[in-house]
């Protein structure tokens, strides 16, 4: 089990990626999205970071259309693409919980320190998939990952937009909102190194500016639920207890969202209110014309 580790991404000068709306790949908002050709073979993505930078994370956020046998690798270097292998093939997809396939994934590596002004992620397709491939947000940095993992009382939970309303009729009447993850922790034995930098991380992301934090990056069953790319939350000062320990609570919410399953079309014969037909004559059900 690795400690906890976030994620403040560094800006990208440039994505050169087939397919559209490579731009979107840097735009915090994951529904944004690049949507491949859609086409066979091999996606090779190159990024230009603009300057020379210690990178340690490259993470794909908010995958789709991501059948389980999709590999990917990473290089790297100063002057071009290729100087470097960050990481050797492995498969695209984060582990889940046994038994779990879930509509949409999430791709990590982290390593140790590399110089790098360039980064290249080549994707191996294979053959024609069944759906073009879709990613939400490209992400590289230089992780902070504490030298004393997050204190226990840490947990995740689950927030929903969705409206219920109790009819006169005693029914309830239901809006279908999002569906979206938190995670909360404490990190409670902080140098005064590390302080100082989730302090400097903070004042560049604030709560409006997306991090990735990962609760336990080693790839373990269960890692793409321990994944989180979102928005700290409810900013708080840290509490220094002596020169050694500074503790300091934090939390997430994910900006990340898995959809509903679509609902299934049904095949009904005419439908009558009163005795009059109920048509579909535009956007919504009308009653007579």
């Amino acid at each position: 089990m690795a400690n906890i580790m976030i994620v403040d991404p560094v800006p990208v000068s440039a994505v050169t990626v087939r397919g559209t709306g490579a731009d979107n790949l840097l735009t915090a908002d994951p529904r944004e999205v690049w949507i491949d050709t859609g086409d066979a073979g091999f996606i090779v993505m190159d990024i230009d970071l603009g300057s020379i930078r210690p990178v340690d994370t490259v993470a794909l956020c908010s995958i789709f259309n991501a059948a389980p046998g999709l590999s990917w690798f990473i290089q790297g270097g100063t002057g071009t693409w290729d100087e470097v292998l960050l990481m050797d093939w492995a498969p695209l997809r984060v582990p889940e919980r046994p038994g779990s396939l879930r509509t949409m994934t999430h791709a990590l590596w982290s390593g140790s320190d590399q110089v790098v002004r360039y980064v290249r992620i080549g994707i191996d397709l294979g053959g024609v998939p069944d759906a073009a491939l879709t990613i939400g947000r490209l992400i590289v940095g230089d992780k902070f990952q504490p030298e004393y993992n997050n204190e226990w009382g840490a947990g995740r939970g689950v927030r929903d937009t969705s409206t219920v309303t109790r009819l006169p009729t005693g029914g309830v009447a239901v809006v279908e909102g999002a569906k979206y993850g938190t995670f909360s922790w404490t990190l409670g034995d902080l140098s005064e190194e590390e302080t100082d930098r989730l302090y400097e991380m903070q004042l560049s992301s604030g709560e409006s500016r997306p991090v990735l934090v990962v609760e336990d990056p080693d790839r373990t069953a269960g890692l793409r639920n321990r994944i989180h790319y979102g928005g700290l939350t409810g900013l708080r000062a840290y509490d220094r207890r002596n020169k050694r320990q500074t503790s300091w609570q934090m939390s997430v919410e994910d900006w990340t969202i898995e959809p509903p399953p679509a609902a299934a079309l049904l095949d009904l014969a005419v439908i009558t209110l009163g005795g009059e037909m109920l048509t579909m004559g535009g956007d919504y059900l009308t009653l007579g014309e």
